[in-house]
């Protein structure tokens, strides 16, 4: 979401990176605040409910990206999308992280940790690398099928590439839906509390 939404407001809305930092600021506010709350909920119903909704809210948000086009408005084609991401993002982010520590003894905590971060960060990595992938095929297989030059920015040729991307992420967090319903067993009473 991050890379194409930046690339959208710097080339073809004409943000600079600055307008571009405040237009993410909703999201973060978003997660900080669900979060919180998130945090609360989580011993009352256990992490699969909340991941159930936080992916779904987060499909759903990442969906309303596929909308974009060049004249669209921040507030009214971006903003709602960030809001729910952020609030899905949370609902997932906040339950995972406890449960990847559940059953890890005291001592193994700060490792079990330290693995979760650098799965997450690997995770962001390559999960970039093949969507931004996907993005130039489709930027690129739209210039030749339209017949522009390939040397130029062009911006309906970047609308399709972010769409695509959008839509495959859209794919991957529909994935990750099935993958929580199926899989994840733990309880309320199985989560651990630490924090």
């Amino acid at each position: 979401m991050f890379l194409f939404l930046s690339y959208y407001f710097q080339y073809n809305l004409g943000y600079s990176a600055l307008k571009s930092g405040i237009a993410f600021l909703p999201f973060s506010i978003g997660i900080i605040v669900t979060s919180v709350v998130v945090s609360a909920l989580l011993p009352r119903t256990g992490p699969k409910p909340l991941m159930l909704i936080g992916l779904a809210l987060g499909a759903i948000g990442l969906g309303t990206f596929t909308f974009i086009s060049d004249t669209s408005s921040w507030v009214t084609s971006v903003l709602p999308g960030e809001l729910l991401m952020s609030v899905g993002l949370a609902l997932v982010m906040v339950p995972l992280s406890s449960l990847a520590l559940t059953g890890v003894n005291d001592d193994d905590a700060g490792v079990a940790s330290a693995v979760l971060n650098s799965t997450q960060q690997i995770g962001g990595s390559l999960g970039t690398a093949l969507l931004n992938t996907f993005y130039a095929s489709a930027v690129a297989s739209y210039v030749v099928a339209h017949h522009f030059s390939p040397s130029a920015f062009d911006p309906l040729a970047a609308i399709h590439g972010y769409h695509v991307a959008f839509w495959i992420g859209f794919g991957l967090i529909a994935a990750a839906f099935v993958a929580v319903l199926l899989l994840v067993k733990a309880g309320k009473n199985d989560i651990t509390t630490r924090p």
